[in-house]
């Protein structure tokens, strides 16, 4: 399938207001070239009319003159309306059938792309896409019958004037933006990766500004940007010395046909053939046609960024989800036992296993604590229960059944998660908590806070819990984010309470008044704790522990020190694993 026919598949629901923004636009030109030629044959008549001493129908030229001003008028701010409303439509479009075809996707299939390619896709890829009708299809559909509809003017007057004006108007309006077009590729499709890569190293900076300033690689990131700004600027120049070539060529082949008609009308006039007075309106409407044309260069020159933002976005419809929902599920589960068996998980075919082999078993109301260094594989066990990826070999169980045999929908309401990483709103304290449950009123919410040891801290912001806290809670800290994302989690009232590392970012004490009221909450749920912290470890039922994705102790805690190697490893005062799994001076009280 084109690109163009792809495109006007998702614009079919706005079909309606495209035509009509068409047609307000086709008024709108053909009302200011009929002006300008009226308004010529009107001035000039008056003038032969005032020379002879005659009579002369003033009232009807002058009210075709005020009907097609306000027709222009009217019709170009009716036009800009409906145009721009319906390209916003189709801008909210275009976004809902991106999510559509992202959401899907499993967080394996999405593991190589990073959060601010991710984005530069979603805002200025479908941006752009979003121009196509107003850069492409409006001014050309519009150019294209204004012009023939001069040429039918024309033609009334001198086929000749006619077929010369038409060649010179599809060498403006056709041969000139096609050249436009071809030169224009290159740099489109340039320009469109080099701001795709620059908003990608733009997003990772700034989400990482902290470990870039701590490692000393600002200034190297800093010098990138400014490389990928050089070249952004260096494509957009060229595209904009195109831009000029394309109107300069657009006003020579105009001027040559406003010459071009006086040469082939006067010799008419001369002859009789036609009057004195056809002079201006044939003239003055070749003038007049420039706006028909004027826009078409720039709207050929934009098909290649149009081409290259297209193909990032459709790149999307080759990647078939992983994640395929049953023709016939299972009702929702009843019985939260949770069984892995002998599962198998990687990233990519030619990685090595996420997990391996890993078989537990989880039962109704356990606490259950998972610990391994960085890449033991803590993160599948979160992405195999909320079915955001599917083991290769072996099967997790849910209440008795495969997970495959129930809705991903209704597993997830079973599951609250705290993710590693909380993501805030910029909305209140009180919209964020209610995230969990959008329905649970204003009791329900401080309950949660409280739950969370937040709710002292809430009530002294000033405006308790109607206060803003900014893009990504710009205005809380660290440790204040992570427990409105556990007060979120609590006002869930799921049977599952997964927590991915809950006391980051607290101190001891906050920690331990955390564990204190959230305890009450979390009794009678199934918890399954990823932590690098022994205190919080310490409150668990059992520890599983993983090692480069086997499962290499399962048990309680007090008997994994005596019999698992690598548990004592991970516990050992003054110690930690850096990436390569070697042991490295570290604070105490870590597991990583």
């Amino acid at each position: 399938m084109s690109d163009l026919r792809w495109w006007l598949q998702l614009a079919r629901p706005y079909r309606g207001a495209f035509a009509l923004g068409i047609a307000l636009g086709i008024v709108t030109v053909a009302s200011n070239m009929a002006l300008l030629a009226v308004s010529g044959w009107f001035i000039a008549s008056m003038a032969v009319a005032g020379l002879a001493a005659a009579d002369m129908n003033y009232f009807t030229p002058a009210a075709a003159i005020r009907g097609l001003a306000i027709a222009r008028t009217g019709g170009r701010y009716l036009e800009r309306l409906v145009t721009h409303d319906a390209t916003l439509k189709l801008l909210t479009g275009l976004r809902v059938w991106f999510y559509r075809q992202v959401e899907p996707l499993s967080a394996n299939q999405l593991s190589g792309l990073r959060g601010g390619d991710l984005l530069a896709r979603v805002r200025a890829d479908i941006d752009t896409l979003s121009a196509v009708y107003l850069q492409l299809i409006l001014p050309v559909t519009v150019g294209v019958v204004c012009v023939a509809g001069a040429v039918c003017v024309w033609a009334w007057y001198s086929v000749a004037v006619a077929l010369t004006n038409l060649a010179l108007l599809i060498a403006a309006g056709g041969l000139l933006p096609w050249w436009v077009a071809r030169a224009g590729r290159a740099p489109g499709a340039a320009s469109v990766a080099v701001a795709a890569r620059l908003k990608t190293q733009l997003v990772d900076m700034v989400e990482g500004l902290g470990e870039l300033v701590v490692f000393g690689a600002f200034t190297a990131r800093a010098r990138e940007i400014a490389e990928l700004t050089e070249q952004h600027l260096d494509e957009q120049a060229r595209l904009s010395r195109l831009t000029g070539l394309g109107q300069a060529g657009i006003l020579l082949l105009t001027n040559g046909a406003v010459l071009a008609s006086i040469g082939l009308i006067v010799p008419s006039i001369r002859s009789g053939a036609l009057a004195p007075v056809d002079f201006a309106p044939v003239v003055l409407l070749v003038l007049a046609s420039v706006e028909a044309v004027a826009q078409m260069p720039g709207a050929w020159q934009a098909l290649g960024q149009l081409q290259a933002a297209t193909r990032r976005l459709r790149a999307f419809e080759a990647l078939h989800p992983a994640i395929v929902e049953p023709e016939t599920p299972r009702p929702a589960p009843m019985d939260h036992r949770l069984i892995f068996e002998r599962v198998f998980v990687r990233h990519a075919p030619d990685a090595p296993w996420a997990l391996a082999d890993a078989t537990l078993s989880i039962a109704p109301g356990e606490h259950v604590a998972v610990v391994g260094a960085s890449g033991a594989g803590k993160s599948s066990l979160v992405h195999l229960l909320t079915r955001m990826t599917v083991p290769e070999r072996g099967t997790v169980y849910w209440g008795g059944a495969p997970v495959a045999a129930y809705r991903s929908a209704d597993l997830r309401a079973a599951i609250a998660l705290v993710p590693q990483r909380i993501y805030l709103f910029h909305a209140s304290v009180a919209d964020n908590i209610a995230v969990g449950d959008p329905d649970a009123d204003e009791n329900a919410i401080i309950s949660a806070a409280k739950a969370a040891a937040i709710h002292d801290e809430i009530m002294a912001l000033p405006e308790g819990y109607d206060t803003l806290v900014g893009e990504e809670g710009l205005r809380l800290s660290g440790g204040q984010i992570r427990r409105i994302g556990i007060a979120r989690a609590l006002l869930r009232d799921a049977p599952v309470v997964i927590m991915d590392e809950p006391g980051e970012g607290l101190d001891s004490a906050t920690a331990a008044r955390l564990w204190a009221a959230a305890s009450p909450r979390l009794a009678g749920r199934t918890l399954i704790l990823i932590s690098h912290q022994p205190e919080w470890v310490a409150h668990a039922d059992r520890v599983v522990v993983l090692d480069r994705g086997r499962v290499v102790g399962d048990g309680a805690p007090r008997a994994l020190a005596r019999s698992c190697p690598e548990y004592r490893r991970l516990t050992q005062p003054g110690q930690r694993l850096d990436p390569d799994q070697r042991a490295v001076s570290a604070p105490p009280l870590s597991l990583s």
